[in-house]
């Protein structure tokens, strides 16, 4: 399952069975070496108002963080040792602390951190240079990649989703391609050369940038 998402929308763009979806055989771009993180200088916690995601890249990696909202029925809490709720907090939950809750009717509501692994030594998703100041970063999903557009400058992080228009085919000059027809829909697994991926206009296959300001640096 796709890691960023989780919150941020990191899915590869279906339209249906009567339409193409495309993934890649390799991660992006072809030929560039594997990293599992960015210059140092670029190191820090990432926050945007319009987002509850928040991006931590450090030197062992690049990490997604959000909080999950759960509830827990009143009934469960009076019934069960396990959980106690003390003024605005509830035990049990987290291990060794407490989190902040809501009673709202017969629930309480109360969000965990999550902390979730977009690139690491370990991790199948990969980060490849794309140029001084832009990354790929190739989401792995059952054998094949998704690629999604970093660009990071002057305490600025923008991400770009893989998207595509579906009245046109912008992969149209990559030769080596497999193309399978599922329950799902039909789905075209690409293997492009350098020299074809540098052809492809990199605005016909990253949507709408989102961003994120440096909070910290790290």
């Amino acid at each position: 399952m796709k890691n960023i998402i989780l919150l941020i929308s990191l899915l590869v763009f279906r339209l249906g069975s009567s339409q193409v979806s495309y993934e890649f055989m390799q991660p992006l771009p072809p030929e560039s070496a594997r990293m599992t993180t960015i210059d140092k200088n670029l190191h820090g916690i990432y926050t945007s108002d319009s987002s509850d995601i928040i991006f931590e890249i450090n030197s062992a990696g690049i990490y997604t963080r959000n909080v999950v909202i759960h509830s827990i029925s009143r009934e469960m809490v009076r019934e069960t040792s396990k959980y106690q709720v003390k003024g605005n907090h509830i035990f049990g939950i987290a291990e060794a602390d407490s989190l902040p809750c809501v009673l709202d009717g017969d629930n309480y509501y109360f969000g965990v951190p999550r902390r979730d692994t977009l690139i690491s030594a370990n991790s199948k998703n990969e980060l490849r240079k794309l140029s001084a100041r832009e990354y790929i970063l190739n989401f792995y999903e059952n054998g094949s990649y998704t690629p999604c557009l970093l660009t990071l400058e002057s305490g600025k992080l923008s991400i770009k989703y893989f998207d595509y228009p579906n009245d046109s085919n912008p992969f149209i000059g990559i030769k080596s391609k497999l193309t399978k027809t599922e329950e799902t829909g039909t789905y075209t697994y690409l293997l492009p050369t350098l020299k074809e991926w540098k052809k492809i206009d990199y605005k016909l296959i990253f949507g709408k940038a989102k961003e994120f300001k440096l909070q910290t640096s790290l």
